[in-house]
Parts: structure tokens; C-alpha cells; sequence
């Protein structure tokens, strides 16, 4: 409480959200990558052998090494500086940050089960170098469905599970898919990306490998965790997306001229800039403060963090689009694309429906 004669108010913004100076030199060292290889991605495709040659220098960026505890030779990243890299990601097209980055949240879940031991005896820098990965795994809304994104057909899935014995999540190793999975249904494809919906067994997936807390399962909740990093890696990525539209409108809007006038200049515009600003920033702001509190922050905060993401990066998206001229003038440049890749994000993050998804980009 303040005193009396303590009439000003704490600088919380310095206090809370200033990045420290590791978390400065983590986050440029990314940033010249994303610049040099992945953002000239949203204006021209890259040749598959560049884009190789961007899969194997981002394997150089060690982010396995980061995620991996100390014990075992890691630097065992909190999730608030996994966050801010995956956001420095997302600056250039959102599938091919996926692509890059999409192990990244079951290598989380399983670090902090204690669990790495269970995934297929490989180095954990094959997860982030294009060798192989763990798919995403979203729970439907109707028991036995899920949704997936996944990089290779054969990639194993770590899937929420709960049954009369607890609320572990099962691990489907390559070899048990074709056994575990009776449907898929592609919804959308992604670069190297698919983005399906997929009906299990429910009684082969309880045959499949369970996914233990540690010693003490009644401490830690390995379903609840998997969700939790799942869900805090999507919002990672919009977050990113947000912040690249701003940029982007920012920079539109100072370059073009309409009516013998910088665009910038107009009233509306200026609004419209200024709301996209504060979206972006409330945003990352409220992932930063979920993430800096980790794994102990309540259920129905990250589910409020998941709607608010949702919804927020799509009006931004939107509001870029409009700005630029509507998606027939932009059509092929960042912000259509951008708008796309947000649109599957939503889905992904917020809605169990296929609807929203239905039309591939």
C-alpha cells in the first residue's frame, strides 16, 4: 500500500515488463535470423534447397538445447522466454514458423513431466532441424476426435487422455498410428504443414504408452500441462503475427499517399493504427503475464488467454487487410497472407468446428 505522502504511482510497466538483458540478446540473435531468412518469405516463396538451407541454420539456433533441463545439458528456458522467441518467429510466415517450432510445446510438456526419456532415442536437435517432430494435438469437442498439426506423416502424438486411472496423456508412438487412428480428414495445407481432423480408438489409444508426472502424479497434472503449453504456443504465434501486422501497417500507412496526403495523416487511419497498437501490445502483454506465472496459472486464465488472442489477432488482421485496400489489392502481399494464417490460427486455437477452416488457403 502507498503512503500518504506518496502521491506517485509505481512504474509497473518498467518493473514488470522490461526484458532483461539475456532475454534482449535471445531475442535479437532470432531476430537477425527471422530477418534474413523467413520474413522475405511473405513477398517470395523460397526454392526448396534455400529452404533447407533455412531448416539447417535454424537447427543452428540450438532451441532444443534451450529446452532441455540442466541436468541433461540444456539451458531449461521458462516459458516466458520460450514465448518471445516463438513471437520473433512468427515475423515471418506463420506455417513456416510452425514448421520450424512445432515440437516446441510437447518437448515443454514432457520436460516438465520428467518425461523425455519416452519419445524414440534421437538427439533433441533432430526435433528442430527438419529430421522429425511431434505433431500438435488439439482436442475436438466430441470424445475419440482430435485435431492435428503435424510436419511428417509419421510423427509421433502426444494426446490429452483421461480415463478411469487419471488425466495422463498417451503417447502414439509411428508404429501404433495406423492402428490408433481409424479417420483423417484434411482440412488444410500448409507449406510443409497438414491440418487434419482425426477419430482415434478410443480402446487401441488406452493400449498406447501413458505419459507419467514424475514420482507424484497427484502433484502435477500432465494433461493439464500439455494444454497449458499447447495452448500458450499458439497465442505465441499470433502474438508474433500481431506484432509483424503492426510493423507492417505502420509502415504502409507512413509510404502510401492518398488524396496528395501521407495516409498516416488521416484522422480515421491514425485511429485505426492506434487500436491495431493497442490490440497488439494488450495482447502480448497478457501472454507475458500468463507465461512469467507458468504452470500455476488457473485453467480459466489460459482459456481467457486463448479467446482474447483469437479474437484480438483476427480484427488485426482484418484491420491490415482494410487498411491496405481490401484483400483484392493486397492479394499476394504479406497482409492477405497474414490474414490467411491468422484465420487457421484462430481455428486451431479457439474453435472446435471445421467450419472456419473449411477452404483451404
Amino acid at each position: 500500500m502507498l503512503c500518504h505522502d506518496d502521491t506517485r504511482p509505481a512504474n509497473l510497466g518498467r518493473l514488470s515488463w522490461a526484458l532483461t538483458e539475456d532475454q534482449q540478446r535471445l531475442c535479437e540473435a532470432v531476430q537477425r535470423f527471422v530477418r534474413k531468412r523467413l520474413s522475405p518469405l511473405l513477398t517470395h516463396p523460397a526454392a526448396p534447397s534455400d529452404w533447407q538451407e533455412t531448416v539447417r541454420l535454424a537447427g543452428e539456433l540450438d532451441l532444443g538445447t534451450m529446452i532441455l533441463p540442466t541436468h541433461l545439458g540444456g539451458l531449461a528456458i521458462d516459458h516466458a522466454d520460450l514465448n518471445l522467441v516463438i513471437q520473433q518467429f512468427a515475423a515471418g510466415p506463420l506455417e513456416r514458423a510452425a514448421e520450424l517450432t512445432l515440437s516446441a510445446p510437447a518437448l515443454m510438456a514432457l520436460r516438465e513431466s520428467d518425461a523425455l526419456d519416452c519419445l524414440p532415442a534421437r538427439q533433441v536437435g533432430d526435433y528442430f532441424n527438419g529430421s522429425t517432430s511431434i505433431s500438435l494435438v488439439v482436442p475436438g469437442d466430441v470424445a475419440g476426435k482430435l485435431w492435428v498439426l503435424y510436419q511428417h506423416a509419421d510423427a509421433p502424438l502426444l494426446v490429452p487422455h483421461e480415463s478411469a486411472a487419471g488425466r495422463l496423456p498417451v503417447l502414439v508412438a509411428p508404429h501404433e498410428l495406423r492402428r490408433v487412428v481409424r479417420r483423417r480428414s484434411r482440412i488444410a495445407t500448409l507449406q510443409a504443414l497438414g491440418l487434419e481432423q482425426i477419430a482415434v480408438d478410443p480402446g487401441e489409444l488406452a493400449s498406447c504408452a501413458r505419459i507419467a508426472c514424475g514420482t507424484d502424479h497427484t502433484k502435477n497434472d500432465a494433461t493439464r500441462t500439455l494444454l497449458a503449453e499447447t495452448g500458450l504456443y499458439l497465442c505465441a504465434l499470433l502474438v508474433g503475427a500481431m506484432q509483424q501486422s503492426v510493423v507492417f501497417a505502420f509502415d504502409y500507412a507512413a509510404s502510401r499517399q492518398t488524396f496528395r496526403k501521407t495516409l498516416a495523416t488521416h484522422q480515421l487511419v491514425t485511429t485505426r493504427l492506434a487500436d491495431m497498437l493497442i490490440a497488439t501490445r494488450g495482447a502480448r502483454l497478457f501472454l507475458w503475464n500468463v507465461a512469467q506465472s507458468g504452470l500455476a496459472t488457473p485453467d480459466s486464465l489460459v482459456r481467457q488467454l486463448l479467446r482474447h488472442v483469437a479474437v484480438e489477432a483476427m480484427d488485426v488482421s482484418r484491420e491490415l487487410v482494410q487498411l491496405c485496400g481490401g484483400h483484392g489489392y493486397v492479394e499476394g502481399l504479406p497482409p492477405a497472407v497474414s490474414q490467411t494464417e491468422t484465420a487457421l490460427g484462430q481455428c486451431a486455437s479457439s474453435s472446435p468446428h471445421p467450419s472456419p477452416c473449411g477452404v483451404h488457403p
